[in-house]
């Protein structure tokens, strides 16, 4: 009998181990979070992360599979003349907690020396890459890019402009 128990004990804690490995192989599923659409985006500021205004967003770019690969920033100039268009890719922003701003973690100057934006580049392949590489990431069509940066509005691992690492 105490056998039959002991046994019966190990079967039941196996099997409660094996559900237990089983539930932890399972993804976790990841919250909503908060939508926006292209009206609440359109003027909202761009900040570093020295909350320097380096922009704000003019328009977002949606490829054929749906995916955002860019926001269009105004950046430079006073009161809109002077400054510039700049296509940044949009998994290089961040919302700030209270939504009243975006992050990227690039300063002034460098908003400077990016690619200047043209609608007639939209579909010019290099281009795209040149800029996503000119912000530090991989281009998720590309090998070794990750389809869940296009649109997520995620942050890099690249070391900071400001010497340390991101957010």
């Amino acid at each position: 009998m105490k056998k039959a128990s002991l046994f019966g004990l190990m079967v039941a804690l196996s099997l409660g181990l094996a559900a237990l490995n089983v539930l932890a192989a399972e993804p976790m599923a990841q919250s909503w979070g908060k939508a926006y659409s292209f009206d609440q985006l359109k003027g909202t500021p761009v900040m570093n992360l020295r909350m320097e205004e380096l922009g704000r967003i003019q328009n977002i770019v949606i490829d054929s599979q749906g995916h955002v690969p860019f926001a269009v920033l105004y950046h430079g100039g006073y009161w809109g003349m002077g400054g510039k268009l700049v296509a940044v890719p949009f998994s290089a922003l961040g919302f700030d907690p209270m939504g009243k701003y975006m992050v990227l973690n690039a300063t002034k100057e460098k908003l400077d020396s990016a690619p200047e934006f043209k609608a007639s580049e939209l579909s010019n392949q290099t281009w795209a890459e040149d800029v996503y590489r000119f912000f530090g990431l991989q281009p998720y069509w590309t090998e070794g890019g990750s389809s869940a940066q296009a649109g997520s509005m995620g942050t890099t691992t690249e070391e900071s402009e400001y010497g340390g690492s991101e957010y």
